[in-house]
């Protein structure tokens, strides 16, 4: 039986928290649910998943993604190329 558009929302939606660290508990869930019950109240469609992540920064509070300083610094350098003259 194929998925409908609303199941993919939720799957997509639900593998977007875990990927970005959140807890996939009961209240997270119900969350999810409103988050794609508000979507769908927008109008259905097949971007219904794209937009349901579209709204997630709305509904939770993401971890801050912490990006490390390169080692070793970068430096600006070239190929080698030269243009013709």
């Amino acid at each position: 039986m194929p998925e409908t558009v609303c199941q993919q929302a939720i799957e997509r939606v639900m593998t977007y928290l875990r990927d970005d660290g959140v807890e996939l508990d009961a209240e997270t869930c119900r969350q999810v649910l409103r988050l794609v019950d508000s979507a769908m109240k927008d109008g259905g469609g097949l971007d219904l998943p794209a937009r349901c992540i579209e709204l997630v920064p709305d509904y939770f509070n993401l971890p801050g993604m912490e990006i490390p300083a390169p080692i070793p610094p970068l430096m600006r350098g070239h190929l080698g190329y030269y243009p013709h003259d």
